[in-house]
């Protein structure tokens, strides 16, 4: 004879037992989705650049992943709004994925003109590549802060202002935001020209182009470059730092359209974790001078908690810093 609790208890199993098979079988379904399907990796800059290189790099390793074919797009325009904007409109089939820069949340914070997207209405999918943010100084001029500070003024070339208001009241340096510029690789050629002084992007994008610039500091340290300093070694101002650490967070993180089905956004992170473990991808990266390491959805997602929270004044407050206070004349 069966007691009650025997009841529960195989009422219970049998009902976990239905979970488990409803989501293998929404796994698989997902995976046939995807098989023999073109999926797009859509980027934002132009050709060339930071974020180029990477979708270029996980569109020749997802097919592995995920059976689909991959493409990558260049859609630049407003400083990555266009790209932005397009993937906002597309269907939600989990097709389109695109490598996100910190103005994805920035641009809709602050109300940039053009901006046709709710930031938080993306499907945040995880990180594969961390990035580190860092200034890179003309080869010519000091890239030490006293011998910054020293000049008369400092041209950095920008596709659109964001990190180097926070900077320039990091240091007090005399800043004066040049922006206009496409991706990483056009300020580079600018910089090779003397038409700027400095730039902001990734620290292997400094690595990358050390023949014409220093790189002056990372957000935090670095063991690619472990002589390079980072905000804390140099005692960057406060609140400003944390600014610039929370919205560095964002940097990197693969996003799909809103409205994706949740077991495509999970094969789809599970596709993406998996590229990770991929020896070719990883030697690949190497040679890049990409660092690869997961982050998770649910992390990403805690990272968006702090912009959700702050209040009119202190946006206002970093709206003016960021996007006014420093931009001079458009190149």
């Amino acid at each position: 004879m069966k007691t009650k609790s025997t009841w529960t208890w195989l009422t219970l199993t049998l009902a976990c037992v239905a979970l488990f098979a409803a989501q293998a079988g929404a796994a698989e379904n997902a995976a046939d989705f995807f098989k023999g399907k073109r999926m797009t990796m859509l980027v934002q800059y132009s050709p060339g650049g930071t974020f180029d290189i990477r979708a270029r790099w996980m569109a020749r390793h997802l097919p592995a992943v995920t059976g689909a074919k991959t493409i990558v797009r260049n859609l630049p325009g407003g400083g990555g709004v266009a790209g932005y904007n397009r993937l906002f409109r597309l269907p939600p089939d989990g097709l389109t994925l695109l490598t996100a820069h910190t103005k994805l949340v920035a641009f809709d914070l602050f109300g940039r003109k053009g901006v046709k997207y709710d930031y938080d209405k993306f499907g945040y999918l995880g990180r594969v590549i961390r990035t580190n943010t860092a200034l890179l100084v003309r080869k010519d001029l000091p890239s030490d802060i006293e011998g910054l500070r020293k000049l008369k003024r400092i041209r950095i070339g920008a596709s659109s202002p964001f990190n180097e208001g926070m900077i320039a009241e990091m240091f007090d340096l005399p800043v004066t935001i040049v922006p206009g510029y496409g991706g990483s690789s056009e300020r580079m050629a600018a910089i090779a020209r003397g038409e700027l002084d400095a730039t902001t992007a990734s620290i292997s994008t400094g690595l990358r182009f050390k023949d014409r610039v220093n790189i002056a500091f990372a957000f935090v340290k670095d063991k690619r470059a472990p002589d390079v300093p980072s905000l804390a070694d140099l005692g960057a101002k406060e609140p400003w730092r944390s600014y610039a650490l929370s919205f560095s967070d964002i940097f990197g993180t693969v996003v799909a359209s809103p409205g994706v089905p949740e077991a495509r956004q999970q094969f789809l992170s599970a596709a993406l974790k998996k590229i990770t473990g991929l020896e070719k991808a990883q030697k690949e990266a190497a040679k890049m001078k990409l660092v690869v390491e997961w982050t998770g959805p649910d992390d990403l997602k805690k990272t968006l908690k702090p912009f959700l929270d702050l209040n009119a004044e202190t946006t206002k407050q970093l709206k003016h810093v960021i996007e006014r206070k420093y931009v001079g004349k458009l190149k």
